[in-house]
C-alpha cells in the first residue's frame, strides 16, 4: 500500500505497534500491508509529557531510536535535547522548576497564548543581568551625588 493510501485507522494500528511493541519496522510493515515508505509516513512523534525550554510546547521522540537515546525534539520550533534539559508541560500551562511561590504563571504571560517559556530564554537572561547592572551602576550614581 502506497502512502496516499493509508486510512487514519490504519496510521493508529500502525503508531500503536510501532511505539507500543519492539517488533521491527519491516515485521510491521509486512502486517498492516504497507511499504516501509508508508509506515513511515503514518508514523508521528511520541509526546513525552515535557515542555520545550524555548516555545513550551510538548516534546517527543521522532522514532524509537530517539526514544532510547532520550534523544527529545519539539515539532514548534525545532529545539532538541534530552529530558533533563525539559520544562514541566501541562496542556498549555506552562510551569518551570523555578516557580516562585505565590505567582501564578498565567499572571506572567504578556498576552494570550505566550506561555511563560517564552520569557526562560538564554537572551531574556542576558537582558535581564544587563537591566540588573544598569540599575546596580544607577543606583551607585546616585548615592555617590548626594555624597557630594
Amino acid at each position: 500500500m502506497h502512502a496516499s493510501e493509508v486510512t487514519p485507522e490504519i496510521a493508529a494500528n500502525a503508531n500503536e505497534l510501532y511505539w507500543g511493541s519492539t517488533r521491527s519496522v519491516n515485521q510491521i510493515a509486512e502486517d498492516l500491508d504497507l511499504s516501509k515508505g508508508a509506515l513511515y509516513a503514518a508514523l508521528v512523534h511520541l509526546p513525552s509529557g515535557a515542555g520545550c525550554p524555548l516555545c513550551g510546547d510538548e516534546v517527543g521522540w521522532s522514532n524509537r531510536t530517539a526514544r532510547d537515546r532520550d534523544q527529545l525534539m519539539c515539532p514548534n520550533c525545532d529545539w532538541s535535547g534530552s529530558s533533563d534539559q525539559t520544562i514541566s508541560y501541562d496542556a498549555g500551562h506552562v510551569t518551570g522548576d523555578d516557580d516562585v511561590p505565590g505567582v501564578d504563571d498565567t499572571d506572567l504571560h504578556d498576552e494570550p497564548g505566550v506561555p511563560l517559556a517564552s520569557m526562560r530564554s538564554p537572551r531574556m537572561g542576558t537582558i535581564a543581568g544587563g537591566a540588573m547592572i544598569g540599575a546596580a551602576v544607577g543606583l551607585a550614581l546616585v548615592l555617590w551625588a548626594r555624597r557630594r
